[in-house]
């Protein structure tokens, strides 16, 4: 499947294929209207179709959105039939690790030749099939406003949702690609607000200390591994291109930018080039996100931009934030079957976990664990509490590895018939974060359950029945 699936054209070739895109003829507004369109799409059963607006109001370019919006196409563009198979790939390498540690993990994983040999191609040439832009100018582009009060501080309401941002250290070293807000604010700026400890905050500071002018490129689609690569939080400075070579299972090919000293990856449909100044910023926001409010405005970087350059044809990738579900929710699954991976190597009580879609943002999940015991509840929690993927973990609620934790009708069950809530509630150490040990290990009273006799013989006999 991946050499059918290697960039995002590709990727909408396949979708289309399978019946997963509703092309829109009409002509639609980037300001407001196609993230209601897709709003109203995403809340669907399954989380619905992909859509591609053909004729975005202002715009030459052609808009996708909700194109990773449920497990089927999470799945066609990581190129696996299920995301358990995520799960035992990182689980064979991480096997192959010895003395396996949370503290350098990323230097672990990126020793082993499994992983390393993934390291992505780079080339010397700018990607031939890329047009340039001249002058360049982000208007033409058909970026989206979500809400009506998004960028309100400032007055600059459109935001690239899906960009991928590149940058490295001042020697060159160190490459980081993550997904962090970008606010249009003019025809060759960009506000960007950095996530507090990521790597492009860090490398700003880098470059602060220098009192020199961090360059920076943003791409958008490409092969769409690049995209759940630079969402995951990886741990520590893990390459997220040769982690996404490493889901695709085949070497990523990066192209020289033009007119700043980074690598990107070659078949983007933009690329956006530029400098920021750090000693510049402006206020960016506010904005609409998953808690159904508008996080507030703060100070951003200002990006200027030096060049913009396009496939002929571009298809702009664009996702919409709001209260779930929503095409992001889904995009997490992929995380949480990676983060399963990562989580047994560490922690061998833990059989299982899911982020129910509402709590996926709010880092909270449920959580399966194998022969639990009131003392290895705590100590999971506490352990969990102390990595940065829980950090901010609202709730965690522990089952018995019995019980399927996507099954949130049972865990709720769970949570109210096996839980005394003066012993099995506790919080850490700030009172901040809760967790509920729902497992029943307190519970020594005799579990009802269908004798396996019964179940052989039901089996054997349910066409018998007549029931359907």
């Amino acid at each position: 499947m991946g050499a059918s699936n290697s960039n995002l054209q590709q990727y909408i070739s396949l979708l289309e294929e399978r019946g997963e895109v509703v092309r829109i003829k009409a002509e639609v507004d980037p300001v407001q209207e196609i993230a209601a369109i897709t709003d109203r799409v995403c809340k669907q059963s399954g989380g619905g179709k992909a859509l591609l607006f053909e004729k975005p109001v202002g715009s030459d370019f052609v808009v996708a959105t909700n194109l990773f919006g449920s497990i089927r196409r999470v799945c066609l563009a990581l190129g696996v039939e299920n995301l358990q198979q995520l799960t035992e790939r990182i689980s064979a390498l991480l096997e192959l690790i010895p003395g396996l540690s949370l503290v350098g993990l990323e230097r672990q994983i990126a020793g082993q030749p499994g992983f390393s040999g993934f390291a992505p191609l780079a080339s010397i040439h700018v990607d031939s099939g890329l047009v340039e832009m001249v002058p360049p100018d982000l208007t033409k582009l058909p970026f989206l406003q979500t809400w009506p009060g998004d960028g309100s501080a400032d007055g600059f309401p459109r935001y690239i949702t899906l960009p991928l941002v590149f940058t490295a250290s001042p020697d060159g070293s160190s490459p980081n690609c993550g997904m962090y807000r970008c606010q249009l604010r003019g025809p060759d700026q960009l506000a960007i607000r950095w996530k507090t400890g990521s790597g492009g905050a860090a490398h700003l500071l880098m470059y602060r200390q220098l009192g020199k002018r961090m360059p920076v490129a943003i791409t958008l689609g490409g092969d769409p591994a690049i995209t759940f690569s630079a969402m995951f939080p990886l741990p520590g400075s893990l390459d997220e291109m040769t982690f996404a070579g490493f889901l695709r299972d085949r070497r990523l090919e990066m192209s020289a930018c033009s007119t700043v000293p980074l690598q990107v990856p070659t078949g983007s449909e933009l690329v956006l080039e530029g400098y920021i100044d750090p000693a510049e910023t402006v206020i960016e926001g506010a904005f609409g996100n998953h808690t159904g409010a508008y996080s507030p405005a703060g100070l951003a970087a200002l990006l200027r931009i030096t060049a913009i350059y396009h496939r002929p044809g571009a298809i702009v990738p664009a996702t919409v934030v709001g209260p779930p579900p929503m095409e992001d929710c889904w995009m997490a699954k992929a995380w949480e079957a990676v983060l399963l991976a990562f989580l047994r190597s560490l922690i061998p009580n833990v059989h299982g976990i899911s982020f129910p879609l509402e709590w996926i943002f709010h880092q909270s999940a449920v959580i399966s664990l194998d022969n639990p015991n009131p003392d290895i509840v705590r100590e999971t929690a506490e352990h969990l509490w102390s990595m940065q993927w829980f950090c901010s973990a609202r709730l965690l609620i522990f089952v018995d590895a019995c019980q399927d934790v996507s099954d949130l009708s049972r865990v709720a069950w769970s949570s109210i018939n096996l839980t005394e809530f003066g012993r099995d509630l506790f919080y850490d150490q700030t009172g901040q974060r809760l967790a509920i040990d729902a497992t029943g290990a307190h519970d020594l009273r005799r579990r009802v359950s269908v004798d396996d006799e019964i179940l052989q013989r039901m089996d054997l006999r349910w066409k018998e029945y007549g029931i359907e």
